[in-house]
């Protein structure tokens, strides 16, 4: 009986500790072109570090910006790469856009967070 309650609780801690722990880090690569990022769609979980790696191919500065999580990385000039990461503490769909005058009509995305 002592050896089966150990066992349940072992198992209880377990599972509580792979409940509350953090999901992985999300590497993702954004490529900037001319009025363009190249990624539509970013899927994350709550609590989730997004390490966002921005690479400029276009002719034009671009950056990244999501208003919601108070994310604004600063101009990337043509040829230079950024780092920069974020995470969201609740779920939702929260877009992202370059905010170069003109480009965030067709520049930008969707950040969609889960539980």
């Amino acid at each position: 009986m002592k050896i089966r309650l150990i066992v349940i609780g072992l198992a209880l801690a377990a599972t509580v500790a792979a409940c509350s722990s953090a999901p992985a880090p999300l590497d993702v690569t954004v490529t900037a072109a001319d009025i363009s990022l190249d990624v539509p769609r970013i899927d994350a979980k709550v609590g989730q570090m997004v390490n966002i790696t921005l690479i400029n191919k276009g002719v034009l500065e671009h950056n990244f910006n999501i208003d919601e999580l108070g994310v604004k990385q600063a101009s990337v000039k043509t040829g230079e790469t950024a780092k920069f990461s974020f995470s969201a503490t609740k779920p939702g769909t929260y877009n992202y856009y370059c905010g170069i005058a003109g480009h965030e009509l067709l520049a930008r995305g969707d950040l969609v967070v889960t539980q």
